[in-house]
């Protein structure tokens, strides 16, 4: 590649100037004769040729310091250090029998340093704990000082003002976010809801947010920029801009300016370098001793860079020219989602997989909030359906095209609507006795509407993403107004949570923490282990019979995660069956049938996924993905009666490839089971006939797979509680069927679940029972009348009809008419289904909190009693 070479603004050499000037002399004084370096005159012109080629030198640099300016102009700035970051761990060498602290900021460092150089000291990020009963514990360290609370300056209140940190640099930003925080002094009533602020030495601060211009300041305004490499933080400056009328504005500010004599005070991380780069187990001396502590790092320290020289600077410049028009960021693209179409009031952008397990590495999802006008005072509450109805597939389309315009090589960018979920706050509000009660009722309902609002607009900052609503944010919201002299009885609600008639109950065995419940309401999903619950798809008109995710067993393939399917009932005998690839964040086309689906069962066999059916008309299959028109297709597993009603399927995978498929058939006609992956033909009888039996369930345990029958009790009938055969890859076993009717007195099994040895029964009459098969004579074990089941009478438990525990020792979850309940370590169940909460409603990460119908009661002083 030729590049172009500008020419010298001035070429004269000193010989040239020396020319000149004999020239001049020449013609302008021809007595001067003596032009020898000898004459003084000519010493004296000499010296000036010397001098003016000096400054024609300097004069010639001029393009290298517009090139340097104009790369300042597009923001190109010199990167600073970047600190090495490693694992440390904290260990003692025996359990003790309280915890331990390791406070933040514990400083770590070599055991010996080579000659004539300190050595690289590391500053731990967070503060853990070492539990009592444990020994070690782990933090993160980034090679730096920590610099904490340093009074940079007091503002002068003038555009332009900046100040600068006392030793830098800066370290480059780490992913915690903590390497620079610029605080200023808060004034009165300045710290708003959803405010960043801190607190240090007795004063409140506000925390002011980078940027890499002024051009997009935010709702707020409360940005700055900053020089890691120099320290120097810069606030907005001021300008006139072009009136319509054709004159100037009055000048104005980009961005805020810290108001006149405010503090402005500074944490950061300084330091940094290639330095820091450390091999494994190289730290392990505490600069700040704890006793009886010891450290070392596991994991080599990485990521230590020098600060970026000029040179490199001046050749990466141009380079960064070419992406400014490129979406790189969470933050380019959010902003471009909201700057490319009105449609969009904000938008949030982060990488599927480190939320999904199922997500494609390399993609992003950008979540968008639909634009609407401002409210004018909040008198009522933006919900769901509001924003739901504003959604519209063009505008998304319009969106997704242009970050695909822009997004890097390599990745994929797909655009969703934001999903929402309404709380609502019922509180007490004891007020002052001059307050007019409906006044200061209306101004608090307007706050919690400005509040609990998932909009930017009229400089009300918006609910974060994923973040939950909590006590303290009410207390927050209502506490600060003048009128309440105090806020009582507070509790938040859902609209909607799985609390009565759980039908269906299914754990996801490679999406953490995640569960799946159905109730007459429609599909919920919770991400954090029953603490929470959403309403994923209502599904009006069908109930919900049965949820299947993709089993976590040797023979499954993890790259199946995300699959999930529900079949669910239509008035009259049918059923649609539908499937997710991604968890129940979107549904392929579903499948109706004329039959009713009782029972569901995953797949695999030659590399291509099916769902098997088990129907009231025998057995069929859907090929995953599939054409809607085509519908499902039988599978003859009984030569003589291929119509028999079938109330069960369950598969299992060995490691070997076999795959078994059973089915539990009606009319009393047993057990019938395939080691040929349920291919038509494949099915044999093994027993069980005369039985009835409408579950079936496979334990995987000590390398042994366990096919186990939950037996059905009609009325009073006290059950045969289960049986169990051995999968050998044949049709046979040595053992053949085993009973386990012992303890058992309460009727229909419901369900089955395992963790690890035990076994778990959801039964119609007690409960949930537990049976241990390891034990010398296995029994089924009812629960205690206190242990938090509901109870529907003396030495009753109301039926459970649904029950999953997720893979390993995780916990497990069953479910009935009185909702959801979670199975706690010392074997109680406690409600993890409710409504209503005392202290916080949660929310996924990729969520947002709306606004229910708050109620509030505005007592008066006088009417309350006193302390």
């Amino acid at each position: 590649m030729t590049y172009l070479t500008p020419p010298n603004l001035d070429d004269r050499r000193f010989a040239d100037l020396l020319q000149e000037a004999r020239d001049r002399i020449r013609q302008q004084c021809p007595d001067w004769t003596d032009l020898s370096p000898s004459d003084p005159g000519m010493v004296l012109l000499e010296t000036f040729a010397h001098l003016t080629e000096i400054m024609i030198y300097r004069l010639n640099r001029l393009p290298e310091k517009a090139y340097i300016e104009f790369l300042n102009l597009i923001g190109v700035r010199l990167q600073p250090p970047a600190a090495a970051v490693t694992r440390l761990v904290f260990s003692l060498p025996k359990p003790l029998g309280h915890a331990v602290e390791i406070p933040k900021g514990v400083r770590v460092t070599l055991g010996r340093a080579g000659s004539g150089r300190e050595p690289p000291i590391f500053t731990t990020s967070e503060a853990v704990t070492i539990p009592a009963g444990a020994t070690s514990a782990e933090s993160v360290a980034y090679h730096c000082d920590w610099v904490r609370g340093e009074l940079a300056g007091k503002s002068s209140g003038l555009p332009g003002f900046f100040v600068s940190a006392k030793r830098p640099p800066i370290v480059a930003p780490n992913r915690d976010g903590l390497d620079l925080v610029v605080a200023v002094e808060a004034g009165p009533d300045e710290i708003e809801d959803h405010t960043s602020a801190l607190e240090y030495d007795g004063k409140s601060y506000i925390v002011w947010r980078e940027a890499e211009n002024f051009a997009n300041p935010g709702s707020d305004g409360r940005v700055y920029l900053v020089d890691r490499l120099t320290g120097k933080i810069m606030f907005t400056p001021a300008l006139r801009l072009p009136d319509p009328a054709g004159g100037m504005t009055p000048l104005q500010t980009l961005a805020q300016i810290p108001p006149a004599g405010r503090e402005i005070r500074l944490w950061y991380r300084r330091g940094g370098g290639a330095e820091g780069n450390l091999a494994a187990n190289t730290l392990n001396t505490l600069k700040d001793p704890i006793v009886g502590i010891v450290v070392t790092n596991p994991e080599p320290a990485a990521g230590g860079k020098a600060a970026e020289t000029l040179e490199n600077a001046l050749i990466r410049g141009p380079q960064q020219i070419h992406s400014l028009e490129r979406v790189v960021t969470a933050r380019d693209y959010a902003l471009l989602a909201v700057h490319c179409s009105g449609a969009a009031n904000r938008a949030k952008a982060f990488t599927r997989a480190d939320i999904w397990s199922h997500a494609r590495p390399g993609t992003v999802e950008v979540l968008i909030v639909p634009n609407l006008p401002a409210p004018d005072d909040y008198s009522a509450p933006l919900t769901a359906e509001q924003l739901y109805a504003l959604e519209s597939e063009e505008a998304r389309l319009r969106i997704q095209n242009a970050l695909a315009e822009r997004r890097p090589l390599g990745t994929e960018c797909q655009v969703s609507w934001a999903r929402y979920k309404n709380a609502t706050v019922r509180a007490q509000i004891v007020t002052h006795r001059e307050e007019d009660p409906q006044n200061l009722k209306d101004r608090l309902l307007r706050k919690l509407y400005r509040g609990i609002n998932p909009i930017e607009a009229n400089s009300a900052q918006p609910w974060p993403f994923g973040q939950p609503l909590r006590v303290f944010d009410v207390y927050k919201i209502l506490g600060d107004d003048p009128g309440v002299k105090s806020v009582n009885d507070v509790r938040l609600s859902v609209e909607h949570a799985p609390n009565a008639d759980v039908g269906a109950l299914c754990a996801d065995a490679f999406q953490s923490k995640t569960w799946y419940s159905a109730t007459p309401a429609g599909l919920f999903r919770s991400s954090n282990d029953g603490e929470g619950w959403e309403l994923i798809e209502a599904f009006a008109g069908e109930k919900i019979d049965a949820i299947k995710a993709w089993p976590k067993e040797a023979g499954a393939d993890p790259s199946h995660a995300g699959l999930l399917a529900i079949g669910s009932r239509l008035p009259g005998s049918a059923s649609r069956v539908r499937v997710s690839l991604d968890c129940g964040e979107s549904w392929l086309d579903y499948v109706q049938t004329n039959f009713l689906v009782e029972d569901m069962a995953w797949v695999e066999r030659d590399a291509k996924l099916a769902l098997l059916l088990a129907t009231e008309k025998g057995l069929f299959e859907l090929g995953v993905p599939w054409d809607p028109a085509a519908g499902p297709k039988p599978v003859q597993f009984d030569a003589e009666d291929n119509e028999i009603p079938l109330y069960a399927v369950t598969v299992s995978a060995d490691p070997s490839g076999l795959v078994n498929v059973a089915l539990a058939a009606g009319n009393n006609r047993g057990i019938y089971l395939s080691n040929n992956g349920g291919r038509a033909g494949s099915f044999s009888a093994i027993g069980l006939k005369g039985e009835l039996i409408r579950l079936l369930a496979v334990q995987n345990q000590g390398g042994h797979s366990y096919l186990w029958a939950g037996i059905g009790a009609p009325g009073t009938d006290p059950g045969k509680g289960c049986f169990r055969w051995r999968l050998t890859g044949t049709s046979d076993n040595n053992e053949g069927w085993k009973g386990f009717q012992a303890g058992w007195q309460a009727g229909s099994c419901n369900g089955l679940a395992f963790v690890g040895e035990e076994v778990f029964a959801a039964s119609q009459r007690l409960g949930v029972l537990s049976l241990n098969t390891n034990s010398a004579a296995p029994a089924w074990k009812a629960p205690d009348a206190k242990c938090g089941l509901p109870v529907r009478d003396v030495g009753r438990f109301q039926a459970v009809d649904a029950i999953a525990a997720a893979p390993g020792k995780a916990p497990l979850m069953c479910g009935g008419v009185e909702g959801l309940y979670l199975r706690g370590a010392a074997g109680d169940f406690r409600n993890c289904s409710a409504d209503s909460f005392p202290d916080i409603v949660t929310v996924p990460c990729n969520w947002l909190l709306c606004s229910g119908a708050h109620a509030l009661e505005v007592v008066s002083e006088d009417e309350t009693p006193s302390d």
